[in-house]
This record gives C-alpha cells, sequence and structure tokens, in this order.
C-alpha cells in the first residue's frame, strides 16, 4: 500500500491512532524514510495518511510534525490575516472618518458660497438703484440748469416743483421719474 492508497483509506477509530502514536522511538523521525515530504509550511490535509496501521514510527512521527507544523503555519497566517483585518478596518475607518470631514467642509463651503452669491446680488440690486437715483437725480439737476435759465413766474414754479421731486428722489421716493 502506498502513501497515496494510505491517503485515501478510511479513518481508524481514534484509540488505534493514538496507540499508535504513542509507540516509543517518535523523537527523531527518519529522513530517510521519507525523503520527499517537507515538514515545514502548510500542507493540505490530503497529503496525510488517514491509517496509520500500516507506518513505522518515525513515518508516524514524521507525519505527526509535519501536521503539528502545518497547523503553527496556519494558526500564524490565520493570525496575520486577522491583524492585517483589523489594520485595514482602521484605516477604513479613518478614510471614512476624514471623508464625512470633507464633505461636512464642502457643505460648508457650499452654504457660504450660496451666502456670498446673494449678497452679491443683493449689493447689485443696490447698486442698480442707486444708479437709477443717480440718474434720475442728474436729470433733475440738468432740468434745474434749464430752468434757471428761464425767467419769469413759470420758471420758479418750474424750480419749485423740481426741488419736490428732488427730496422726494432723496428719500426714496420717485424710482422711475424723469
Amino acid at each position: 500500500m502506498s502513501l497515496t492508497d494510505e491517503a485515501k483509506a478510511p479513518a481508524p477509530p481514534r484509540e488505534s491512532s493514538r496507540a499508535a502514536l504513542a509507540a516509543p522511538g517518535l523523537d527523531k523521525p527518519s529522513a530517510a524514510i521519507l525523503p520527499g515530504v517537507e515538514c515545514k509550511g502548510i500542507r493540505s490535509t490530503t497529503d496525510f495518511p488517514r491509517d496509520l496501521s500500516g507506518l513505522s514510527a518515525e513515518q508516524i512521527a514524521h507525519h505527526y510534525q509535519a501536521l503539528r507544523n502545518s497547523h503553527a503555519a496556519l494558526s500564524r497566517s490565520r493570525g496575520q490575516l486577522q491583524r492585517r483585518s483589523r489594520e485595514w478596518t482602521e484605516v477604513r475607518e479613518r478614510f471614512l472618518i476624514t471623508l464625512r470631514r470633507y464633505e461636512e467642509r464642502l457643505l460648508a463651503i457650499g452654504e457660504e458660497k450660496a451666502e456670498a452669491l446673494r449678497l452679491a446680488q443683493d449689493m447689485h440690486q443696490e447698486l442698480e438703484a442707486f444708479e437709477s437715483k443717480q440718474q434720475a437725480l442728474d436729470r433733475l439737476l440738468d432740468d434745474l440748469d434749464e430752468a434757471k435759465k428761464e425767467t419769469g413766474f413759470w420758471s420758479i414754479f418750474h424750480i419749485t416743483r423740481l426741488i419736490e421731486r428732488m427730496r422726494a428722489l432723496l428719500r426714496g421716493g420717485l424710482r422711475g421719474d424723469g
């Protein structure tokens, strides 16, 4: 029976495998018996025989040591995977926190920009109102200059009307008066 046939054989009861493992002389695995079997690293469970009845004590010890080494390597790998998983979770959380801070800052900047736009629009409307008042005042001053050139009762009446319009304009009235 070869090693691959032994690996496919059904598993024996645990008592017999314990008795085989407890045999004397298991401390020294023989490299001459199984020269191609490596005792280091992670190995598949199919690499190990299911039935130990046909194996010598050295072969059993060798397989046992290879199984323990494979288990140790798997435990190390599992520990490394868990550590890296924790590290990546922490990095992801920090990234998400930073991303949320950036979103909050973007929202605050957007609100500030909207407020600045409203202020600019208000200032533009005030400028337009001031400009229209200035144009109306300029027209009134031109009319006043023309009325000064004339003489007589109607010129005084005309000047008085222009001064009243000027007062109303300066108080905020006569927006479109011309």
